[in-house]
């Protein structure tokens, strides 16, 4: 039992270091940061919870995507560049269309980058006017 309880202190505490960036983090928006411990009836029961997630605080716009589906960032400036070879847009919205009330809509040339500032917690969905097919969600806190 020692062991299992070891086990679910182990999973919660680990958290990989890498000298990848945060917006290449390999556990941003999957799954495979979950685990959980099975317990006999009538013991406390331990699940590992998914490794904290990583505050990200610059977006690399690539072959039409934003990388990861979700982040998460602080409040404050997140920076977001375009290493494609085509224009793009920051836009708060979906599909490839603008929110009625968009806090924010920029153009991105080709190997430029632009600042957004999140002042507000919440979750941001953002897409590109350009191409309805690329979409981010942002969780600001």
């Amino acid at each position: 039992m020692v062991a299992v309880y070891s086990l679910a202190i182990l999973l919660g505490a680990c958290v990989p270091e890498s000298s990848q960036s945060a917006s290449q983090h390999p556990l941003i928006g999957s799954e495979s940061g979950r685990a959980s411990v099975a317990t006999t009836a009538g013991e406390p029961s331990f699940a590992a919870t998914s490794v904290p997630p990583v505050d990200v605080s610059t977006v690399t716009i690539r072959s039409r995507s934003f990388g990861a589906p979700e982040i998460t960032v602080g409040l404050g400036m997140v920076t977001f560049i375009n290493a494609d070879t085509e224009p793009h847009t920051v836009t708060e919205g979906q599909d490839g269309v603008a929110a009625s009330n968009a806090r924010f809509d920029m153009v991105v040339v080709a190997g430029e980058s632009i600042q957004v500032t999140f002042v507000e917690p919440g979750d941001y969905r953002i897409t590109c006017l350009f191409h309805s097919e690329m979409h981010l969600l942002v969780h600001a806190h």
